[in-house]
């Protein structure tokens, strides 16, 4: 076995297979502290390469064989997890899906998100902003986190699944400690143990909705009729659940994130407080910047080669989203905000059969917070000494706790 460091990578390349091996353990908190450099060093010296990590896995960094995998989805399946490590989570439709069933799950959700229904969000995502900033507004101080980011995607997200979002804090909870904590942690474990009360609370809603009909997700996908065949119990409660997980922590950690670069860059805020129309450009452009969600894995189903790399069947390929919109070769300056940049053919919503559907709703959700935010407290610093950053990259990369302070509204 050859044994060589490139650039600081350790780069292991068996002869008679050619398997080039690297150290990578995105669960670490040595890597969260610093993703972009290990993405860098990947794309530059092994784009396509293996881990021990966890199992082993094939880490794909750059943006045409990430497109290649994403797009494939009979060589590279979505079954059972497309987590590393995997969180426990099953059943999460149609994340963890394959065709012909993914097309029947996203037929059955697209009326939630056409661009007519997403439109019709619009004013209740503004009064839910608007409500949590007005609680706040006159203190000259608040959490941005913990009182807009985290609340107004996730009370949006339970109205229009079914739940009160009053109770966002129930649902929210469980899913935040999943994901923004490692495998094998305290905070992990009780995670999974409150998602198993919130199972029995989706169970709960398909029950009730079956006796009594709502004008919600909930009763639509109880009563979805496809060639006379109608979703199992099992269906529903995987439809229902992704619905919830893809609502809510995803477009916390995306905003999270753009509040703080604007914190960080006073003239980058000054910008869009000067040129409003500019933000839904700069939305896409901390969508790349900083992806929330940095990778999904698949399953290979028989052999194949993605880049110089052999594969073989049975093994996982990690897909980074994150590294892929740092490609040099299809972004300039990958590394720098551009807030006008076009194209911006970013890759954190996916791409091809699992694109995400609620794209249209985040993008929707960043865009009017951001409005509200740079409106109504548009001098907001935040203390740099006082972000919780991530301490794993395991699912969703964001901020978990932003203190800020402002001038008050009534000064």
């Amino acid at each position: 076995m050859d044994r060589t460091f490139i650039d600081g990578t350790l780069v292991e390349r068996t002869r008679e297979t050619e398997i080039a091996t690297v150290e990578f353990d995105q669960n670490s908190a040595e890597f969260a502290a610093d993703p972009w450099s290990k993405y860098e060093e990947l794309r530059s010296n092994c784009p396509v390469a293996h881990t021990d990590s966890h199992g082993g896995f094939w880490l794909v960094s750059k943006y045409d064989d990430v497109v290649k995998v994403a797009r494939d989805d009979t060589t590279f399946s979505s079954c059972p997890t497309t987590v590393i490590p995997d969180s426990g989570v099953y059943n999460l439709i149609p994340l963890q899906s394959d065709p012909p069933d993914l097309q029947r799950y996203r037929e059955a959700l697209l009326p939630f998100f056409t661009p007519k229904a997403i439109a019709s969000y619009a004013p209740r995502i503004r009064e839910f902003t608007n409500t949590c900033i007005d609680a706040f507004v006159d203190r000259g101080h608040c959490e941005l986190v913990t009182e807009l980011a985290n609340p107004v995607p996730s009370m949006t997200a339970l109205e229009f699944i079914g739940f009160d979002p009053r109770d966002w804090h129930d649902f929210a909870g469980p899913m935040h400690r999943l994901s923004y904590f490692a495998d094998g942690s305290v905070e992990r474990a009780q995670a999974l143990a409150d998602l198993e009360k919130m199972d029995a609370v989706i169970a709960t809603a398909i029950n009730d909705r079956r006796k009594k009909p709502a004008g919600d997700a909930i009763t639509a996908l109880v009563n979805y009729k496809k060639d006379g065949v109608m979703f199992s119990d099992q269906e529903l409660h995987g439809l229902v659940k992704m619905l919830l997980f893809g609502g809510l922590d995803t477009t916390m950690a995306a905003i999270s994130n753009t509040l703080l670069y604007l914190s960080e860059h006073p003239d980058a805020r000054q910008r869009l407080i000067d040129d409003p129309g500019l933000i839904p450009l700069a939305v896409e452009e901390f969508l790349r910047f900083e992806a929330p969600v940095h990778a999904f894995a698949r399953n290979v189903t028989t052999d194949t080669q993605v880049g110089d790399q052999k594969i073989r069947a049975g093994e996982k390929v990690y897909m980074l989203w994150a590294s892929a919109n740092r490609d040099p070769e299809k972004f300039e300056n990958p590394d720098e905000v551009v807030l006008d940049r076009r194209p911006n053919r970013h890759l954190t919503f996916g791409v091809g059969g699992h694109r995400c559907l609620g794209a249209m709703l985040a993008r929707m959700e960043m865009r009017i917070m951001l409005e509200q935010v740079l409106c109504r407290i548009p001098d907001f610093h935040i203390d740099p000494d006082t972000v919780r950053h991530p301490i794993t990259v395991t699912i969703i990369w964001g901020r978990t706790s932003l203190p800020a302070t402002f001038t008050p509204a009534g000064c």
